[in-house]
């Protein structure tokens, strides 16, 4: 206990909190900016890349992975900061960033119980190189930032800041873009708009859609409608999807992207899924 004791402390007399510090609020701020950017990215694209879908951007879901996103990285880039050697940093923000990607696991798969917790740490615990290179990458920017900062000419010391929060920006931006959603997920909500966009004017469709467990569905049929898709938390093959009708009625189905028949019967009134 005394060598551990001895290291922290000799660790905490390398550097002052100012100087730490220096490196520190630039790594999270560029943390929650290039999070911020990811996020955006990962929910903007399926909405204006499939313009043949009446897909909506749910804010309240966005303001709240924005939110969520931007700390957790916002403390990975302090964590990666704080440390005096590099290979610290980025040690220390790796596992951090890992132990916030199970916790992201855990939250997603709902788990409730030791063995989904488990399966939450295994999923994460590969990825612990890549968040070495996140917080190696964190680091890295709080560092530029600082050399930025000492720049004499104060036009170029603006144009290289530009150029530098443009880089993090597009950094968060392409991995959240290339989140776009994949072609049976696109067919399973084709399917649906398809049925939606038919059925008042042909009523062979009627019995694919959920009549029988939302017999209130009928009498909005021809409305206007909006798509609220994310990943189901019931099955990694399928996805729910809130319809928000323009008179104020919605509903969530469950859309399998696997074996799907064609047939949409999971489906309950109002935004949550799966039904209380």
């Amino acid at each position: 206990m005394n060598v551990i004791s001895n290291h922290f402390d000799k660790v905490l007399r390398q550097e002052s909190l100012t100087d730490r510090a220096s490196r520190m609020l630039p790594a999270a701020l560029y943390g929650a900016l290039a999070a911020v950017a990811y996020t955006l990215g990962f929910f903007a694209i399926n909405v204006y890349s499939f313009p043949a879908l009446p897909l909506g951007l749910d804010l309240a879901r966005l303001a709240g992975m924005m939110l969520g996103f931007g700390a957790a990285f916002a403390l990975a880039g302090a964590i990666a900061g704080w440390f005096t050697e590099e290979y610290g940093g980025i040690v220390g923000g790796g596992v951090i960033i890992t132990a916030l990607l199970a916790m992201v696991f855990m939250f997603s798969t709902g788990a409730t119980n030791a063995t989904l917790t488990f399966q939450s740490l295994i999923m994460a615990l590969p990825l612990v190189g890549v968040s070495m290179l996140i917080a190696w990458g964190l680091r890295r920017a709080g560092q530029i930032h600082l050399d930025i900062g000492r720049a004499a000419d104060p036009a170029a010391r603006r144009k290289r800041l530009a150029g530098h929060v443009l880089v993090l920006l597009l950094v968060g931006l392409v991995p959240g873009i290339l989140g776009r959603m994949d072609l049976p997920a696109e067919r399973a909500l084709s399917n649906l708009h398809q049925l939606l966009q038919a059925a008042p004017t042909d009523p062979s469709v009627l019995p694919r859609l959920p009549l029988r467990q939302l017999p209130e569905l009928q009498a909005h049929l021809g409305v206007g409608y909006t798509f609220y898709a994310r990943n189901s938390e019931l099955s990694a093959g399928g996805l729910d999807v809130t319809v928000r009708f323009d008179d104020g009625f919605t509903m969530t189905c469950f859309l399998p992207m696997v074996g799907a028949s064609g047939f949409v019967t999971d489906c309950v009134e109002g935004a949550g899924w799966p039904p209380p």
